[in-house]
C-alpha cells in the first residue's frame, strides 16, 4: 500500500531560537501582525509497505531508536501516516494512522490578541536547495526497515506563523514577508540563495474553532 508519512518533532522545554525571532520579527522588525510563532524539525516521506499500520509501527520504531529523528528526553513528536490517493499526494482524506505525543493540530499559541476571525496560521516549510540530507535520511531509515521502501523524502523546519489578517490569501503574503529574507528590514528566517520556502499549510483559527 502506498502511502505518505509527515513526522513533526518539537522541542519539549522553551525552543530559544523561537524567542530570539519572535523578539526580533516583532521589536525590531515591526511585523506588528504577527500573533504567534512555533519551530518543528519535518519530515515528508512517500513509502509503500503491506498496510498503513505496519509501516507506522516500524517508522515509529525507528525515529524513536534514532536520535537524529528524535530525542524522548528533548522532543515531542507526532507521526501521521494516509494512504496515498492520487499522483500528486493531495486527497481529501485524513491521516489515518498515528504515532507519537505531539498534537501540531492543536498547537496555536497566541501571543498577543487579535480578533478571532482574523487569525490565520501559516506553516512554513524551509529547506535546503542543494543538500544530500534527504538521501542522507532516506539511508538511514530504510536500512532499518522490513518490506518498506521510501521512494521521496524532503526535510526541513516549518515554522508555524500565526497571523492576524483579513483573508488567507492575505495571510499566506504577510508570512512570505515575515519569512523570505531580502535586506536586513526585511524578513528573516530564511535566505533565499540557499533555501527554499513553501507555505505548505494555511487554517483559519476561528473555522477550526480554536478561538
Amino acid at each position: 500500500m502506498k502511502a505518505r508519512a509527515e513526522l513533526w518533532v518539537k522541542l519539549k522545554v522553551t525552543d530559544l531560537v523561537v524567542e530570539t525571532a519572535w523578539l526580533t520579527l516583532t521589536e525590531k522588525l515591526d511585523f506588528d501582525y504577527l500573533r504567534g510563532l512555533t519551530k518543528y524539525s519535518y519530515w515528508f516521506m512517500r513509502c509503500e509497505g503491506k498496510s498503513l499500520e505496519e509501516t507506522a509501527d516500524q517508522l515509529d520504531r525507528v525515529i524513536t531508536l534514532d536520535s537524529t529523528f528524535t530525542n524522548q528526553n528533548k522532543h515531542k513528536y507526532s507521526l501521521m501516516i494516509e494512504e496515498e490517493k492520487n499522483q500528486t499526494g493531495k486527497g481529501e482524506s485524513s491521516f489515518v494512522a498515528k504515532r507519537g505525543d505531539l498534537k501540531t493540530e492543536e498547537d496555536f499559541t497566541l501571543r498577543s490578541k487579535a480578533p478571532s476571525d482574523k487569525l490565520y496560521a501559516c506553516d512554513c516549510l524551509v529547506s535546503e536547495l542543494e543538500s544530500d540530507k534527504n538521501k542522507n535520511y532516506t539511508d538511514r531509515i530504510s536500512g532499518r526497515l522490513d518490506d518498506i521502501s521510501i521512494s521521496e523524502m524532503r526535510a526541513g523546519l516549518v515554522w508555524r506563523l500565526i497571523i492576524e489578517a483579513d483573508s488567507s490569501s492575505e495571510a499566506e503574503k504577510k508570512a512570505r514577508e515575515i519569512s523570505v529574507t531580502r535586506s536586513r528590514r526585511e524578513g528573516l528566517l530564511l535566505n533565499p540563495h540557499y533555501q527554499d520556502f513553501e507555505i505548505i499549510s494555511t487554517v483559519s483559527l476561528s473555522e477550526r474553532g480554536n478561538n
